[in-house]
């Protein structure tokens, strides 16, 4: 890590709630930083609420040394000394790479480029800079200076070095820190996407948002699926399918994109201007726009009877242990299919960032902990079952890596990483 005295640098056009609480998370630990922010309106913005929001994060803590100073400029060149960057621009590509042959041309030779994505190709930025060892995902969680998860993605080409800085940087800052492949989604939203995508089928099959958040808040969620869509904001995840080409003007409304089953509810809802809470209609009703009390809202059971009848849908009665099986042993699944793809070290680090970052309720002690207590046996032959009622349903297909733990006799999850590593061994032989 660089000495206190030296500036760092977290760049975030628009300097929003990912961009601002970066900022103060790294000033709270005493270091400097340079917060680069290119539009004027939004750089004065900024200037007045980040110090107010680090004087209150302050004054809640007992620091040990005094917060790093941060200096805001609307000039890329002011990042040429800085030791590290940390681009925080929008969840777009094409955007993320302008800015990161921008860094690469202006930034001193090794100098660590991290990028807060929550999900983009990490190789794809590091190809276009003079030094790809020097380029990691520090995927951060909002409000950055509250959550405790980071996720620290290394590509093929980043190095030990990069990884080892950022995961410290990560330390010191008091994150859980935890290192990731470089896949789509990464470990967290990886696993995240079949938790929703099978909450959006079960809506097509007959359930209510109301059943199945209930049932995954009794299970111990702080908040169901739709709930957390409709703080967290629809157009999120509806951009991200645009830009995925699986919705948008010219992509034809069926239940099958790109090969695959494809439920287009959210998508509906959406362009119905329906966004969540900052609109005050999502998959509930609020108060008005910023409203938080969710309210069940007629216009969307008669949205999803309308939806059922366009496709030839006959909605049935589905049981709360289904909804917990599918949404639950979904996402699990796809943590075994991490881990057999090496995109996370161990089980314990799936279930760090499960537990620190999603909302997974501690006394169940992370999804692949819980797959061990319930059983691997039962979460397969459960598996099984549902992939069978539903074989176009994608997520419910059991994982080879279950398989064979299930095949060896379902040992605990204290042994499943050296069970994995001798597989990987058998394999390169």
């Amino acid at each position: 890590l660089c000495k206190s005295s030296c500036p760092w640098c977290c760049l975030s056009p628009g300097l929003g709630t990912m961009g601002r609480g970066i900022v103060v998370a790294l000033a709270l630990t005493g270091i400097s930083v340079v917060a680069v922010e290119t539009q004027e309106k939004q750089l004065a913005e900024a200037s007045q609420a980040v110090p107010a929001m680090l004087q209150r994060e302050a004054g809640r803590r007992s620091l040990a040394t005094p917060p790093g100073v941060i200096s805001f400029s609307s000039n890329l060149q002011d990042v040429s000394e800085v030791e590290l960057v940390i681009e925080a621009v929008f969840e777009d590509m094409s955007l993320k790479l302008q800015v990161f042959r921008h860094l690469t041309s202006v930034c001193r030779p090794g100098t660590l480029l991290c990028s807060n994505t929550s999900g983009l190709d990490i190789d794809q930025l590091a190809a276009v800079t003079q030094s790809p060892g020097l380029v990691v995902g520090m995927h951060f969680f909002a409000p950055a200076h509250v959550m405790k998860l980071l996720e620290v993605v290394y590509g093929p080409r980043s190095s030990p070095e990069a990884v080892a800085t950022a995961m410290q940087l990560g330390k010191r800052m008091g994150k859980v820190s935890v290192a990731v492949g470089n896949c789509p989604g990464f470990v967290g939203n990886r696993m995240l996407k079949p938790y929703l995508e099978q909450a959006n089928f079960l809506l097509e099959e007959g359930a209510t948002p109301q059943q199945v958040d209930e049932a995954l808040e009794e299970f111990g969620f702080p908040m169901g699926v739709f709930r957390m869509s409709d703080l967290s904001g629809l157009d999120v995840g509806w951009r991200i399918r645009k830009e995925a080409g699986l919705t948008g003007p010219g992509v034809e409304s069926t239940r099958t994109r790109q090969g695959r089953r494809y439920s287009p509810l959210p998508d509906q809802v959406c362009e119905a201007g329906r966004l969540g809470q900052k609109t005050g209609r999502g998959w509930y009703q609020y108060d008005g726009p910023g409203g938080r009390v969710a309210r069940s809202d007629p216009w969307v059971h008669i949205f999803l009877e309308a939806y059922r009848a366009e496709h030839g849908l006959v909605a049935r009665s589905i049981a709360p242990e289904e909804i917990l099986e599918r949404c639950l042993y979904a996402l699990i699944n796809e943590g075994f299919n991490i881990l057999h793809d090496a995109m996370a070290a161990g089980p314990e680090d799936i279930d760090a960032i499960y537990v620190f970052g999603y909302g997974w309720p501690r006394h169940h002690g992370g999804p692949m902990f819980h797959a061990g207590q319930v059983g691997l046996g039962r979460i397969l032959e459960r598996l099984q079952h549902h992939h069978h009622n539903h074989p176009d349903v994608p997520h419910l297909k059991p994982s080879t890596l279950l398989r064979r733990l299930v095949a060896v006799g379902s040992p605990p999850v204290q042994k499943w990483r050296e069970f994995i590593n001798k597989e990987r061994v058998h394999s390169q032989l």
